[in-house]
């Protein structure tokens, strides 16, 4: 039963680990930075308004043959200064409401496809097409941040300017219409953060046929690795390099990476206590038969055969344990995988918030606790066998 319980605890922990970090994960590049990210070489090392991806729908079109990536969506990034003009009468000319933001430039229906951006519009709509993505003069539509819009006392509706500068070195000022308030789970990232149209980007920031990068969404987490370098090899010679999340979300990446070697830890403690307990199981199995082994030794049986015997009896468990232990815990991973358990209060890790957690069932379930459970039978049986081996045939058969 310890081996059984051994076994049960330490697979239902792997699926536990690798379902509910692989759903964070997801969770997390899927609504907001991509598994995979192209940018112009060193952009990440000194982000620039400067540092672009020229003809970025070349690119587009060879992510576009690749099977493994499900979207990708292009993005401007630049800094400006919002400006609100409070409402109520006589208010004039004057803004005395302002705060720094930062701008991200999207293509609505291609951040629609890749992000789900609108499920985290908390009041208004999602940015459309407007005169503003092919005119200079005319106002634009913008998106705010929640905690941005309280900051500027600001709701959907009304007006703010922008004010920035181009790459061309010229002045970015543009009147924006607040068409509505995003929340991302992030408070930090909404304090300071908006969105407008691609196309609007462009022509503000004068980086027509332009962006700073490109997010790529994948299907799964499993090949991410694999399929930056093919991303990375086909666009050689290009001047642009390709990353995978855990290089463009290192600090993301090393707090999972951290939580992960805890839960090692944690499984590693499981199957240590099970092995203290398959260790007095067997100890006490030798104790009881030292007749057995007393009658064997007088018969000439060589102390080698009672080794190999014991151990083997020890693995014989340990594969019915593991055996046992895989219906059972089969059935709770698909529980797990099917239901999750729900987080009452949601966990908050990196700034996104997690109300469900499930469990997957992949094979290093089944064969990492099944190699611990032999691994272990066959050590911690070694010593108890070694002492049957060294019984005195005289001494226990008058002792019995």
């Amino acid at each position: 039963m310890t081996m059984i319980g051994g076994f049960f605890l330490s697979s239902l922990s792997i699926g536990w680990m690798d379902g509910s970090y692989g759903s964070i994960i997801m969770f997390f590049t899927n609504n907001r930075t991509g598994q995979i990210q192209v940018h112009h070489k060193g952009y990440l090392e000194d982000p620039s308004i400067y540092s672009t991806i020229g003809g970025y729908q070349t690119v587009g079109a060879f992510l576009d043959s690749i099977p493994e990536v499900r979207v990708w969506a292009p993005r401007i990034y630049s800094g400006a200064l919002l400006a609100v003009r409070p409402r109520g009468a006589g208010s004039g000319n004057v803004f005395s409401n302002s705060a720094a933001a930062s701008v991200i430039g999207i293509d609505p229906a291609m951040e629609e496809a890749a992000t789900d951006f609108s499920d985290r519009i908390v009041n208004g709509e999602m940015l459309t097409a407007s005169a503003a993505d092919t005119s200079y003069a005319a106002a634009g539509q913008i998106i705010l941040g929640r905690e941005l819009s309280i900051i500027l006392d600001a709701s959907v509706g009304d007006s703010l300017v922008m004010l920035s500068q181009a790459a061309d070195g010229s002045s970015a000022d543009r009147k924006y219409v607040i068409r509505g308030i995003v929340s991302s789970g992030n408070a930090d990232i909404d304090r300071n953060t908006c969105y407008i149209t691609l196309s609007d980007a462009q022509i503000l920031f004068a980086l027509q046929g332009k962006v700073h990068e490109i997010a790529v969404m994948t299907h799964s987490l499993g090949r991410v690795d694999e399929l930056t370098g093919e991303i990375s090899a086909g666009l050689s010679g290009k001047d642009l390099e390709t990353d995978s999340w855990k290089t463009f979300a290192k600090e993301f990446y090393n707090g999972m990476k951290a939580d992960e070697v805890q839960l090692k830890i944690m499984i590693f403690v499981i199957v240590l206590v099970a092995a203290m307990g398959v260790l007095n199981t067997i100890l006490m199995m030798v104790l009881e038969r030292r007749r057995e082994f007393g009658v064997m030794k007088a018969l000439g049986t060589r102390p080698g055969f009672i080794v190999r015997m014991v151990v083997l009896e020890a693995n014989i468990m340990g594969a019915i344990s593991v055996i046992a232990g895989a219906i059972l815990s089969t059935s709770g991973l698909l529980f797990l995988s099917k239901h999750g358990l729900v987080m009452d209060p949601p966990l908050n890790y990196g700034g996104t918030v997690f109300r469900e957690m499930i469990a997957s069932i992949t094979p290093e379930c089944y064969w990492i606790p099944a190699i611990c459970v032999f691994i272990t039978a066959s050590t911690v049986s070694f010593l108890p066998a070694l002492k049957a081996a060294h019984t005195k045939a005289a001494k226990t058969l008058r002792a019995v």
